[in-house]
């Protein structure tokens, strides 16, 4: 069975925070709906809840926030 280090090489966390950057930038391929609703956020006209998010992302996952 192999072990694996929580090390994480400078090089790499370099390269995994841009990509993740990428995925966080707009693209062609995001639907009408997500777009409408990204320049609504962008405006103002529409808040989003960052607590409440979360929440549901750890209800998804099975975990139960506190």
């Amino acid at each position: 069975m192999p072990t694996h280090s929580k090390y994480i090489a400078p090089g790499i966390r370099a390269q995994t925070t841009a990509s993740a950057m990428s995925i966080m930038e707009p693209t062609d391929r995001m639907s009408p709906r997500v777009e409408a609703l990204r320049k609504l956020v962008a405006s103002g006209q529409y808040q989003v809840s960052a607590r409440h998010l979360a929440h549901q992302i750890m209800r998804a996952a099975g975990v139960k926030p506190e």
